[in-house]
């Protein structure tokens, strides 16, 4: 697929591949002591399309199972970070507001801060506190910074012993992406259109999934997704495929499946696609690609990312305009 200067966001979703690789070679040149450290803990404070590289990692380090990793989308700080605690604090415009008050708390709770931003406040803050900066390209919007976003943190997760991710595995990844096709996205985007769309996956790898999936349909496509986990929708959500009837004979439920997933789990899931099918709904299927967890979760990322451009267009909307999320920062004057 050949670059079309015309059009933004598709530079930007052709860009991905260039991005790992910038982002991998930012990640293996810094150097500073906090990749040195011992770490008991991490938390990631990220929003949006800052966020969504914790999540990423997260699922990553949690099968890496070296330290306890999680992801914080609040202005609140845990109690329990301390000095063996590394915050991470991602905001690519560096001005958000919720992680410019997560920066504060946890300089004051005095544990090794690093920060992931292109500039802004955040990078100011950070180089007056002499806290490290991982410092990616501006000119993006957020949402399609992931790749920068995610892998400037590779390398050193890597180093600290928290990821354990080859470059086998990224080549991998990146020749996925490399096949990603607009005409498939563009297929599946037919199939949402006009359509209420519930997002549903197994627990555990393919949560960012998930919440990328939702974000996306959401900013680019300017339309409402639901999403919920298996097992746990079959104890609760399946129910719900009932009524309003003319809602539910307008949705689509769209199911991820995993190599990983248990053998029980993909039985039931089938048994709740027909159930779902039988409403008069539809009901899609879309498998992961690829050997490695790291693949699978951006072969699915990745056409989500294509999926929500496509459906832009079919809406005829521009997926690069987010007028409520500007209105809203201007009343509370929010960064991004």
């Amino acid at each position: 697929m050949p670059p079309d200067a015309r059009d933004p966001m598709k530079r930007y979703l052709l860009g991905l591949n260039d991005q790992i690789g910038d982002a991998l070679r930012i990640g293996k040149l810094f150097r500073h002591p906090v990749t040195k450290r011992k770490i008991s803990q991490i938390i990631f404070c990220g929003m949006g399309g800052s966020g969504i590289g914790g999540d990423i990692l997260r699922r990553l380090a949690f099968r890496a199972d070296r330290v306890p990793f999680m992801v914080n989308r609040s202005t609140a700080m845990p109690r329990w970070v301390d000095p063996q605690t590394l915050v991470i604090v991602s905001s690519y415009s560096g001005g958000t507001r919720e992680i410019l008050e997560s920066f504060e708390r946890a300089r004051r709770s005095r544990a090794p801060i690093l920060v992931v931003t292109s500039g802004g406040r955040l990078e100011e803050l950070a180089r007056a506190g002499r806290f490290p900066v991982l410092k990616v390209p501006q000119g993006f919007p957020p949402r399609c910074a992931i790749g920068y976003l995610t892998f400037v943190l590779v390398p050193v997760l890597n180093r600290l012993g928290i990821l354990n991710v080859r470059d086998a595995e990224i080549r991998a990844t990146r020749a996925i992406l490399a096949k990603i096709s607009e005409k498939r996205a563009l297929g599946i985007a037919r199939r949402l259109a006009g359509r209420f769309v519930h997002l549903y996956a197994v627990s555990g790898l393919m949560e960012p999934v998930l919440v990328r999936w939702r974000s996306q349909l959401a900013e680019n496509a300017k339309t409402l997704v639901s999403h919920q986990m298996l097992p746990e929708m079959f104890h609760n959500e399946i129910e719900g495929w009932q009524a309003p009837r003319e809602l539910v004979r307008r949705s689509t439920a769209v199911f991820f499946s995993d190599p990983e997933d248990p053998l029980w789990i993909r039985e039931r899931a089938r048994r709740a696609r027909r159930m779902i099918a039988g409403t008069g709904a539809k009901v899609l299927e879309i498998r992961s690609e690829g050997r490695s967890p790291l693949a699978r979760i951006f072969s699915l990322i990745a056409l989500g990312d294509w999926v929500s451009y496509e459906l832009a267009r079919l809406y005829r909307v521009d997926p690069l305009v987010i007028d409520h999320i500007d209105a809203l920062k201007k009343t509370a004057t929010l960064g991004r």
